[in-house]
């Protein structure tokens, strides 16, 4: 469960960390799971994301690992990282402390930013990139690999929630959608969101982010996550999938129970 000061760090700044949630045993296999599903896709070839760091100044003679971006919903299709990370224990204890006993992911991937040729990610809020109006919903990124200013960790503008959320636009040639980006010219107070393997970052849906290229020889390994309780799930506007991870305050590990919901119903459960 959270602390009272990181309840009162997430109010006023819109995040806060804990150090060594997750053991240093788990973290390996995390990764060791990662790097053989990047030199094995197999059948999940579409896990990985068409997003390549060519468009970042790379070249086809890259190795493998060395051309993706990140890894969309891999934990769904491997147990080791489904449970090391958005089932684990120590990190729903956390999650329930924010949004209650019954817990679901809504958004899961793993993001790669290889040395020399990771990318930057623009300044943006996840609540600007969304179709459903979660507000609540519980935002968080995990390091598998240390997360230095060296190698292009994330950047929060602390207290930047309280602005409320902000119409993103989508430049040409962009990522995805973003801040304007007359609003993030010479920013003050912006803090470096340096972490250690098991450490993992919880903040606000409202939170001004972002995350400078790597132009380090030290290549890094995180996974985000998104977690909305059931009460949520139940104002999705579209069509939406998400994978049980608590019920009544018990964890549910791999292989995730899928919930659909179709304009606020729940029409669908099953593996």
């Amino acid at each position: 469960m959270i602390t009272v000061e990181q309840q009162q760090l997430y109010q006023r700044d819109g995040y806060f960390i804990v150090r060594n949630l997750v053991e240093s045993s788990a973290i390996a296999e995390i990764k060791a799971t990662i790097l053989d599903f990047i030199d094995n896709p197999g059948e999940l070839e579409q896990v990985l994301d068409p997003e390549l760091v060519v468009r970042q100044g790379g070249g086809e003679h890259l190795s493998y690992r060395a051309k993706f971006r990140k890894l969309q919903r891999l934990g769904r299709y491997r147990p080791t990282v489904w449970n090391n990370y958005y089932a684990h224990p120590n990190v729903l204890s956390v999650i329930r402390s924010l949004l209650g006993g019954n817990l679901l992911v809504k958004y899961d991937s793993v993001f790669l930013k290889p040395a020399k040729t990771g990318g930057a990610t623009p300044w943006h809020q996840d609540i600007g990139l969304w179709r459903d109006d979660h507000v609540e919903a519980a935002n968080a990124w995990i390091a598998v690999d240390p997360a230095s200013k060296e190698n292009g960790c994330m950047q929060f503008l602390p207290a930047s929630h309280h602005g409320g959320l902000i119409d993103h636009v989508l430049y040409e040639g962009g990522l995805h959608g973003e801040l304007p980006r007359n609003l993030v010219v010479n920013l003050e107070g912006v803090v470096d969101i340096e972490l250690q393997p098991g450490d993992v970052v919880f903040w606000h849906s409202y939170m001004w982010h972002y995350s400078p290229p790597n132009t380090s020889d030290q290549s890094r390994i995180g996974m985000g996550a998104v977690w909305a309780s059931l009460e949520q799930t139940q104002t999705s506007k579209r069509v939406k999938e998400y994978f049980w991870v608590m019920k009544d305050g018990q964890p549910l590990p791999h292989p995730p129970e899928k919930l659909l919901v179709d304009e606020g119903t729940s029409v669908d459960a099953g593996y």
